[in-house]
């Protein structure tokens, strides 16, 4: 016969089992989902200067006169008096880097000056205006950079000269400025 104690023992295990099987959890049945995940990245903007705005060479006179370059074709004229010689002449011309299809807007001055490399001479350049391919826009472009996310532009103006100019050469520089929307 057993004895108390082993009953106990017994009745304490059984419990013990009892316990512990009914607080292990049911088994589940796993359900899977699948869930896509996307980032899009845009790339720095980033203007390439391919082109300057060069006048070309010119022989000024007792009279003022101008120089224009058309944004649209590059054409170079001149009025007053100012002679067109030889030499290269070209509008300036960028290309604009960013994300494809991206909305920029593009501005640049419309006046700017040149001085002479003695420090002291200057001519202005006036009417300046942004192009694309046939069209000009004045100083300001909404463009969209299409699906390669470039867009290519160019700059003219007008070197207004002044009479009897100082010969030699003279530069200057413009800020063309572009923002992403």
């Amino acid at each position: 016969m057993k004895t108390r104690d082993q009953i106990i023992s017994r009745l304490i295990g059984c419990l013990l089992i009892l316990l512990i099987g009914m607080t292990s959890a049911p088994a589940a049945f796993a359900q899977t989902a699948d869930a896509d995940a996307r980032a899009v990245t845009i790339g720095p903007l980033s203007v390439v200067n391919i082109a300057d705005l060069e006048f070309g060479n010119i022989v000024p006179s007792p009279a003022s006169g101008t120089v224009f370059i058309d944004t649209r074709n590059g054409n170079r004229t001149s009025t007053g008096g100012v002679t067109l010689a030889s030499g290269a002449s070209s509008r300036a011309n960028f290309i604009i880097y960013g994300g494809p299809n991206q909305i920029v807007e593009i501005s640049i001055p419309g006046t700017m000056t040149v001085t002479h490399t003695n420090g002291t001479d200057n001519m202005n350049i006036d009417q300046m205006a942004i192009g694309n391919g046939n069209r000009n826009f004045s100083t300001f472009v909404r463009g969209l950079l299409g699906t390669l996310g470039i867009y290519q532009l160019t700059v003219g103006g007008r070197l207004n000269v002044g009479a009897d100019q100082e010969a030699g050469a003279y530069t200057g520089t413009f800020t063309m400025t572009v923002d992403y929307l």
